[in-house]
């Protein structure tokens, strides 16, 4: 398997995973757009950082570099994938007052 396609299922798995989370446990999403709009926030501040921490994982070696794709990397996917998904089910709900 090639880091390409390692890197396409590891994306792929955190956004299901994601979106399960979402549809598993609507409650636990915010109600306005203000909060889902601070969550966007953070994923995004969390995805800038989370390159110069993987880096920093990787010269430790592969075994520390397999743990920070799943203990760093996954998670901060997974949170994105979260807070977009959260993002559009509120847009979807907001619309969904304006239908006949």
């Amino acid at each position: 398997m090639t880091a390409q396609n390692f890197l396409l299922a590891l994306t792929i798995g955190s956004a299901l995973v994601a979106f399960w989370l979402v549809s598993r446990f609507p409650e636990r999403a915010p109600e306005n757009f203000r909060v889902a709009l601070i969550h966007v926030g953070a994923a995004l501040a969390l995805g800038w950082m989370t390159p110069a921490a993987f880096g920093v994982f990787v010269s430790w070696g592969h075994a520390m570099a397999m743990g920070a794709i799943f203990g760093l990397v996954f998670p901060v996917l997974v949170y994105t994938f979260l807070s977009g998904a959260w993002v559009l089910k509120l847009a979807h709900d907001a619309f969904g007052h304006y239908r006949r």
